[in-house]
């Protein structure tokens, strides 16, 4: 079952930190940036408020009533999974950036789909900014040596399921192939929970893409 706010918060305090930073990053180097997209509206929205005063920022996917009375910009309920039709997909302004964070491991429609269902949402030049856990990180590879599934049942909420596929950076670089994007930037942290040294010490000293979370940026190709 989902963890309660106060826990989901304490959990991805770093997270978001890593991703507010590369945001900032991100922004002062960029020309011209003014529009921000956030698919899956959560608690970074409320931070991506803060610290871009100046920006708009929208969300879009359910609407969660958490948030009601906090938000600035509009948001546009559309379920992702019916992305493979681009009929379906809502026609909106570009923007300049776009994140999608711990979003592509929730949805059964193909990463593809929704990879071209973003991109149209981004004007060229755009980026989007994808955070996804890794599936071959080591604290799975342990818990598959003592028997343990690194997956958990799919839930019987369909607005907050479960993770259906999780990828891998390869994985990752493939679907942007096939999406038309260039992969910009790659990252690989344990920002998850709270720090461990000796964790930390073995994903960085032992052979392998070991680390919990990645965090990849995607340009769109100018026209």
């Amino acid at each position: 079952m989902a963890a309660p706010p106060e826990e989901y918060l304490r959990f991805h305090h770093r997270r978001y930190q890593f991703l507010c930073d590369s945001i900032q990053r991100i922004v002062n180097v960029e020309q011209g940036f003014g529009r921000l997209l956030d698919v899956g509206l959560s608690h970074q929205t409320v931070l991506f408020q803060q610290c871009l005063p100046d920006a708009t920022v929208d969300t879009i996917g359910y609407f969660d009533h958490r948030f009601t009375g906090q938000l600035r910009g509009q948001h546009i309920n559309f379920d992702l999974n019916h992305a493979a039709d681009p009929a379906a997909w809502p026609v909106v302004e570009p923007y300049d950036i776009v994140v999608m964070a711990e979003v592509i491991e929730h949805l059964h429609t193909a990463p593809s789909q929704v990879l071209a269902c973003v991109a149209s949402w981004l004007r060229p030049g755009g980026l989007l900014v994808l955070q996804t856990p890794n599936p071959i990180s080591l604290g799975k590879r342990i818990g598959m040596v003592l028997g343990r599934s690194p997956f958990e049942i799919i839930r019987e909420d369909s607005s907050n399921p479960g993770h259906f596929c999780e990828y891998t950076i390869a994985d990752l670089q493939l679907l942007a192939r096939q999406s038309k994007f260039d992969v910009t930037g790659i990252w690989l942290r344990n920002y998850f929970g709270p720090k461990n040294f000796f964790y930390d010490l073995a994903c960085t000293i032992l052979p392998g893409q070991l680390q919990d979370g990645i965090t990849m940026t995607l340009r769109k190709p100018h026209l």
